[in-house]
This record gives C-alpha cells, structure tokens and sequence, in this order.
C-alpha cells in the first residue's frame, strides 16, 4: 500500500467516525426546525469555512465542470440532506440507517454502468450481504424495525443519490481541479439549489433556536466536522482510492452510531450489539480484498 492508498483509507475512517453521528444530531436539531432550515444553516456555515482556506475556489472554470459541480451538489447535498432528514420524520433512525447503509452496491453499480468501472467481484457482493446482516442486527437491537414505506422510500432515494453524487465527483476530479475546490463548488450550488426549495417550503431564521446552546453545537459538528471537513476528506478518498473502495466504508457508519449510543446515552451492549458489530466491519473487510478487481476507472 503506497502512500495515498494509506492516506485514502485513512480519510474514510476519519469520516465514517463524524456521519455515524449525524443522525443524533439531525434528531436532535429537528425538534426546533424544518429539514429545509437544517440543510440551508448547515450547509452555508460548512460553504464559509471551506472559503477561509480558498477565497477565489468560486471562480469560473469551465462550463463542465460548472455543471459537474452543480449536479454533484444536487444529488450529493440538496436532494441527499431533504430525503434524509424527511426520512428521519417519517421513519425511525434504524430503518433510515439500515436503507441509507445500502448505498456502496449503487456507487458500485452506477460506477459500473457510468464510468465504466469494473463488475462487481465476489468478495464485493459477499461483503455487502455480510455487512447488510451485521446493519440489520444492529437495528433490530437499538430499535424494532417497522414498515414506514414514506420514510423507508426517502432513506432508499438517499442510498441512489449519493450513488450519483459520486459519478459526478469523480468526473470534476478527471479535469484534475483540486479537491478543496470541488468541495467548495458542490456546496455553494447546493446552497443556491435550496434557496429555491425554502422559497417554496418556506425558511423562519429562529434566532431564538439557533442561539440554544445545544442547537450550536449540533450546527457546528454538523456544519465544520461532518461536512466541511468530511466533504473534503470523502472527496481525497476518492481521489486516492476510487469511489468504490471508499464507499465501501459506509458499512461500518451503524456501528459507529451503535458505539456512540453505548458511550453518550449508555445503550446497552448485547449479543445482537456484537454480533451485528463483527458482521458489519468483517463485510467492510472482505470487500477491500482483491482490491484490483474493485477499482474503479479514473
């Protein structure tokens, strides 16, 4: 393993570990506002902070990869963030993590049918069938599953999406444009792109709400760790190891979320807790193996 191969997976890891949080603190700031408010405050905070490192990274540089960005901010960001955060009324977090957790087979898929990517291996589909078992445990333990079809379709538009975004990423990075930028770009669209859907659904700014001491702390984990910072990183990962192997990673996003619950909210550990655990990192595991049969064309 060379040095960005390391680096790569290293960057997966470090995002995994702020998205298994995120539901948490979606939960927690939808008690004060809408999907739309959460997504907009986010992502404008998240916009502000990417342009401190690089003030001119919204300069035009060519109509594709204008359009590239635009598209990777509409499936990755503004569509990825309402379905998820809709879903999250309308379903419980388990289900919406189980479905949402599914999203590696369509990266691997679209990068097949888009970028000409490699078909799928064996340890790829016995990965995913182990990891989908070890996510089902985890979410049959922490909460029932029950049939919420509003909710559990939003959670699946979600896993389709993100399989899109990825497509998109991959093609702004084959202009060689430097990955800050293509972070920055994919966000400033995605604020742009929600502005329409607020004029639509309406926006309340609730200065009140946002000055909560709570409500600031899950704008800014959510805003400056798991988007700006996770954005940024999810993006090299692809760039050093290609979108399949990273989004491999999302696998072992239920058992971060399990972990944190044990450790923030003293959730207890059972046999299914465990089970589910092993299943889920054993199905990550077997999918990085062969690693040349799982990458993709750049």
């Amino acid at each position: 393993m060379n040095r960005n191969q390391f680096l790569g997976h290293s960057f997966a890891v470090i995002v995994i570990l702020f998205w298994g949080l995120t539901f948490v603190s979606c939960k927690v700031l939808l008690k004060d506002f809408t999907p739309v408010e959460i997504l907009f405050d986010r992502f404008v905070l998240a916009t502000l902070c990417l342009l401190i490192l690089s003030p001119f990274a919204l300069k035009f540089i060519s109509f594709k990869v204008e359009l590239y960005s635009a598209l990777a901010g509409f499936f990755g960001v503004t569509i990825y963030f309402v379905f998820e955060n809709n879903a999250l009324i309308y379903s419980n977090a388990s289900n919406v993590c189980l479905i949402v957790s599914t999203a590696p087979l369509f990266v691997a898929i679209f990068d097949k049918v888009f970028n000409k990517g490699k078909t799928l291996s064996k340890n790829f589909i016995l990965g995913f069938i182990l990891a989908m078992t070890g996510i089902a445990c985890l979410s049959f333990n922490s909460i029932k599953l029950e049939l919420n079809p509003l909710g559990d379709l939003l959670a699946l538009g979600c896993a389709v999406v993100w399989g899109f975004y990825n497509i998109f990423v991959c093609k702004v990075q084959k202009r060689n444009v430097p990955t800050l930028v293509i972070t920055i770009k994919s966000f400033f669209y995605a604020v742009l792109q929600t502005t329409v859907i607020m004029a639509i659904e309406g926006y309340e700014p609730k200065i009140d709400c946002l000055l909560k001491e709570i409500n600031i702390f899950n704008f800014l984990f959510l805003a400056v760790l798991a988007s700006s910072l996770s954005f940024l990183l999810w993006n090299k990962a692809i760039e050093f190891i290609g979108s399949v192997k990273t989004n491999v990673y999302i696998y072992a996003t239920p058992v971060v979320t399990t972990v944190g619950a044990v450790l923030m909210i003293d959730e207890t550990i059972t046999e299914y807790t465990l089970l589910g655990m092993v299943l889920a990192i054993s199905g990550l595991v077997i999918s990085q193996l062969k690693v040349t049969s799982l990458k993709a064309n750049k």
